[in-house]
């Protein structure tokens, strides 16, 4: 009974704060509200030049009025999600509503399959259910990441409330470095984030553009383009040969601190796979295209490419310096997470400046003195 009242007790307006909470709906606002009538507003500009059908104006109008419902809607919950601490099942609550309730405001844009029957009597045959389905994968993590922060900042915020003890800092001189890889270093949400960056960067997005340029091809009655059609099918397949192991890599470089070998052996990994991705991606540095039985289209840009892998590879580099500089610090800190180091990073430059601020007003007082 005592941990209800608690939980309940969480929901009060006491524990919340206004500007954050502000912040936050603006932040909301424009992601779910803004943007998307921007765009529409775009969309229904370029189609009365082209004198589009009646019945893509009238999709427009219900897709505007789904996002005035939706976007509002998310708006003030984005409100109580930022006025509420991290940590606290109020933030939790709101939080994953926002993400559930993004999926549902995704999927009925979609219009009941009628966009995409529109889509294709007009422009071409897209697939706007795969399209959603790689969307639903991303906005999975959005509800693991609401989990992750509830844990990560869950003892920070009763220690703030009094309702738990500080938790002692390790000592540094019974630390090893196979000790870097304990569980409670990590850091969820950094993980779960990291993660979800990377799947969106390596697959996702990569995976939508080759959709897209496959379904635009194929409205196209050239033969030639065959061959590059079978080029994008072998790309995506190692999109997601390379972007998954990726995506698993970020998240144990995300959820250890910096300073930890934990995290420099994923960081230098991922910058690994990394440099063959860019090569498997950019086609090894060259292409070949028949354009027509007597004529091949060939761009050999393998420098440029060797380029932008020696770029990528400059990484390693920042991952070592990393593990360098910032190990020292973790270790004074007490081996503590992420989330918990700007707080004390900010503690120890206070208490820097007030030590520097005692000794310059010691020295002002022995000069007058004498």
């Amino acid at each position: 009974m005592v941990v209800v009242a608690v939980n309940v007790g969480e929901f009060s307006w006491k524990n919340a704060n206004l500007n954050k909470g502000i912040i936050s709906a603006a932040l909301h606002g424009v992601k779910y509200l803004v943007l998307p009538l921007v765009l529409i507003m775009f969309a229904s500009t370029a189609l009365s030049n082209f004198d589009a059908p009646r019945a893509i104006e009238t999709m427009l109008l219900e897709i505007q009025t789904l996002v005035l419902i939706f976007g509002a809607v998310l708006l003030v919950l984005g409100f109580f999600k930022g006025a509420y601490p991290k940590g606290s099942y109020s933030r939790l609550s709101f939080g994953m509503t926002v993400a559930v309730l993004a999926i549902f405001y995704a999927f009925s844009l979609l219009l009941d399959g009628r966009l995409e029957k529109e889509f294709a009597d007009t422009l071409f045959e897209l697939d706007l259910d795969l399209l959603f389905a790689l969307y639903f994968i991303g906005a999975a993590f959005n509800i693991l990441v609401q989990f992750g922060e509830f844990i990560d900042h869950r003892r920070t915020w009763m220690e703030g409330t009094e309702h738990a003890a500080p938790r002692e800092k390790e000592d540094p001189n019974e630390h090893r470095w196979i000790h870097d890889f304990r569980i409670r270093y990590g850091s969820l949400i950094n993980g779960l984030k990291l993660s979800k960056r990377t799947l969106v960067g390596f697959v996702i997005i990569p995976l939508v553009f080759v959709i897209i340029l496959k379904a635009a091809f194929s409205s196209l009655d050239f033969e030639q383009l065959d061959q590059l059609t079978s080029s994008l099918d072998q790309v995506s397949t190692f999109m997601l040969v390379l972007g998954l192991p990726l995506t698993a890599l970020a998240f144990f470089k995300g959820f250890y601190p910096r300073g930890s070998v934990s995290r420099f052996i994923p960081a230098v990994t991922m910058v690994l796979i990394s440099l063959y991705w860019i090569w498997v991606l950019g086609l090894e540095g060259e292409m070949v295209l028949d354009v027509m039985d007597s004529i091949t289209f060939s761009l050999d840009y393998s420098a440029l490419l060797f380029l932008i892998m020696c770029g990528t590879a400059i990484w390693i580099v920042y991952y070592a310096l990393e593990l360098w500089l910032h190990r020292p610090e973790w270790k004074e800190g007490g081996f503590q997470k992420d989330i918990g180091k700007k707080k004390e990073r900010r503690k120890r430059r206070k208490d820097k400046i007030d030590e520097a601020e005692g000794i310059e007003t010691a020295t002002s007082v022995v000069e007058n003195d004498l």
